[in-house]
Order: C-alpha cells, then sequence, then structure tokens
C-alpha cells in the first residue's frame, strides 16, 4: 500500500486527557517566561538581580518558583516524548514511513526554531527539542521499562554535569568566572546597557538578541540530556498507557497527594537555602539541585490531578477550552513571544524592565484568557491552529485542509 503524504492525525484519533494536559502545561510556562521577557534575564535564575523583590512580588517570585519553575517545562518534554510513539504508530498504520515523516517533521521544528531565537526572542525551546526528539525517536520500540532506565540515566546525567561544573569553580580561569558572575549578579552598568538594548528597536536589539540566542544554544549540554531523558520516560507512560484508563482515580490521586508533598518540601527547603546563602554565585549550579528533581515529581503529580479531573464531568467549558489550547501549543507557544514582544520591547510599548513581579502575573492572566478564548474560536472554524497547519503542510508536502 502506498502512503498518502496527505494524512495527519485526526482529530478523532487524539486522547483528549493529553491535549488538556499540554494545554494547561503551555499556560504554566508563561508563568516563568514572562520574566525572561520583561526583565534582566538574570533575574529569572537570581530573583536578587534585579527588580523589587519584597512584599507581594516577594511572594509572587516565592510562588511562581516552588509551583512552576521547571514544572511545566518538565510536562511538556514528556508530552513531546509521549506524541513520537503516538504520531508514528498512526504513520505506521496508514503504511508510511515513520522515520521519514519524524525527521521531516524535527527538521522542520528545528529551523523555526532557529528563527524564533534569533529573530524574536532568545528563550526559544523549539530548537533543543527538534535535536533531542532526533535522538529520543531511535528509542520509540524499546520497553517502557528499558526507557524508564534510560531516562533516568540522561535525566541525571545533566544533574551531574551542573554539580561538575559547580564543583570546578575554584579552577576555572578568572575571566571565565568573571563572565559568569556579570550574568548571575549583574553590575548597574550592565543592567542599563541591557534595558537600552532591549528597549531598542528591532534592529537595535539584534546584536543583543543574538548573542543570547548563542550563549543558550551553547550552553545546550547542560540541558539537553535532560529534555532527552524526559522525552524517553514520555515514552514509557504512553506504552504503559498511564494517560488511558490503566489506573484508577484513587491511584492517581494518592501517587500525585504523594509526589506533591515530597517535591514541595524539598523544593522549599532548597529556596531557603539559596536566601540564607544570599544568592551567592556558587548557586549558579549547585543551588538548583532540590528542584532539578523536585520538579519532575511536582510535573508527575500535575499529571495526576489532571487525569483525574479530565475524567470528571467537572467545569466542562473550561476542560474544553484547555484542552483548544493544547491542540494550538504551537501556535500558542510562538504567540506568547510575540505578544511578549510587543507590550516589552522597543519596537512595540517598550515596557520591558519596568513591570514588577505582580504586574507580569497580570499580563500572564490577561494572555490566559486571550488564550483560552481564541483557541475556542479558532478550532470552531478551523482543524488546526495556524501555526500547526503551516507545520503539517511543510511535513506532508501538500496544502492541508484548513476549514471545517
Amino acid at each position: 500500500m502506498e502512503f498518502q503524504s496527505h494524512h495527519p492525525v485526526q482529530t478523532s484519533d487524539r486522547l483528549i486527557a493529553i491535549d488538556l494536559i499540554r494545554g494547561v502545561a503551555l499556560l504554566g510556562i508563561l508563568i516563568m517566561n514572562i520574566q525572561a521577557f520583561s526583565m534582566a534575564f538574570s533575574a529569572y535564575s537570581n530573583p536578587t538581580a534585579y527588580g523589587d523583590l519584597t512584599g507581594v512580588n516577594y511572594y509572587v517570585y516565592y510562588v511562581s518558583h516552588v509551583f512552576a519553575n521547571q514544572k511545566f517545562m518538565t510536562i511538556f518534554s514528556l508530552l513531546f516524548g509521549c506524541s513520537i510513539v503516538l504520531m508514528a504508530d498512526h504513520i505506521v498504520k496508514k503504511g508510511g514511513n515513520a522515520s521519514k515523516m519524524h525527521y521531516k517533521r524535527m527538521f522542520i521544528l528545528a529551523v523555526v526554531g532557529i528563527a524564533h531565537a534569533y529573530l524574536l526572542w532568545f528563550g526559544d525551546i523549539l530548537f533543543p527539542y527538534a535535536i533531542a526528539g532526533s535522538f529520543a525517536y531511535l528509542g520509540r520500540n524499546l520497553k517502557a521499562r528499558t526507557l524508564i532506565i534510560l531516562g533516568l540515566v540522561f535525566i541525571g546525567l545533566s544533574s551531574l554535569l551542573m554539580w561538575l561544573a559547580g564543583i570546578s569553580l575554584p579552577h576555572w580561569e578568572q575571566a571565565e568566572v568573571e563572565a559568569m558572575q556579570s550574568l548571575w549578579m549583574p553590575t548597574a552598568e550592565y543592567i542599563q546597557q541591557d534595558l537600552s538594548n532591549n528597549r531598542a528597536s528591532w534592529l537595535g536589539q539584534m546584536d543583543s538578541r543574538h548573542m543570547m540566542a548563542s550563549k543558550m544554544q551553547t550552553n545546550i549540554i547542560f540541558y539537553i540530556p535532560r529534555i532527552l531523558g524526559l522525552m524517553f520516560v514520555g515514552m514509557a507512560l504512553y506504552k504503559m498507557n498511564f494517560f488511558g484508563q490503566r489506573f484508577s482515580n484513587k491511584s492517581l490521586l494518592i501517587a500525585g497527594g504523594i509526589s506533591f508533598i515530597i517535591s514541595t518540601i524539598a523544593i522549599i527547603v532548597e529556596l531557603e537555602q539559596n536566601f540564607a546563602l544570599n544568592w551567592k554565585f556558587e548557586l549558579m549550579f549547585l543551588g538548583i539541585q532540590y528542584n532539578y528533581w523536585g520538579s519532575i515529581l511536582m510535573a508527575f503529580s500535575y499529571m495526576c490531578f489532571l487525569l483525574v479531573f479530565s475524567r470528571l464531568n467537572i467545569l466542562p467549558l473550561l476542560q474544553s477550552a484547555i484542552t483548544n489550547v493544547g491542540r494550538m501549543a504551537l501556535t500558542n507557544y510562538l504567540s506568547h513571544t510575540i505578544i511578549c514582544c510587543i507590550i516589552f520591547y522597543g519596537w512595540g510599548f517598550g515596557l520591558y524592565g519596568s513591570l514588577e513581579r505582580i504586574e507580569q502575573f497580570a499580563v500572564v492572566l490577561a494572555i490566559w484568557l486571550f488564550q483560552l478564548v481564541f483557541s475556542t474560536y479558532w478550532l470552531k472554524h478551523y482543524r488546526f491552529g495556524p501555526f500547526e497547519w503551516v507545520m503539517r503542510s511543510l511535513t506532508y508536502n501538500s496544502l492541508q485542509p484548513l476549514k471545517k
């Protein structure tokens, strides 16, 4: 049977629970990303580097770090691995070449990621996902147990690399230490230059944007193993039918509750230690280990709770809206960048460095509301999100039917 390249996965084939969880993850990542869009990037990792950290701003940071930092990106990575197996199985059933289609998708995603990073915002995740996804695909036929072991090995590798970087600091060249310190705790002059760069025109911002994008990709070695490991675990969860009916609501609530309590305690202990140490430079590598592992446990707890939520007829309109956001994840992810660039950068309203953390969170809520409404409206009239449609058309070598 010859494969017809214009047959993408249809809506009826989707697992609604996965789309709902992806929707929550997509909305959730903005809680942290808004900090990188709106203020000196150092403040993302070191909250004392820039901006007011008293009163309500302190609590906004604290809560967002404990319950959002790395949690939603972890879910995103797990679901990416899940989708690799899901789409490969679908293509094979249609008689197609799953490997060819996968690597074509990863190539297109990598190109989109590079364009995203260098033309709009340096904090792109699409390029590293394309790289990790290319390697993760090699494990699609492995058993779930093997995938979990592989996943933990790669997740541990990223943790080990950061730990080794931290303990090796005394042996670094002085110039290297100073360069890293300038990112961790920037001087007033550095911050002023950063504000000037990001309040400039699109062309005026280009050198700064390209420099930051290059730094992110240079440091890819630190986080690619984690992404790859999480994709392997996501594949295993799919093969175990975790997103289906294998586990009862009671089992999911118990597992989720235990994971949530353990991870919350661990992350709070680490955060209190970091504040007690005044966020000294060594914490760049050594002060993140509890959250590194705790974020995985907390992400798992979120998925357990959301699976139960998806099974119950509670707030059906909200469930539907979040599911629509998840079905348009690529469009909504890129629209985060477009909206935030317009709000914060000089070629928009130029509010970069001007909003306190509580005001940033208000922007997050407004964007959430917009995306819930827009995604629901769009998918009433069209089969795919705008960027999903472009991605599918390029992948399948033909314009896909868009209108319902």
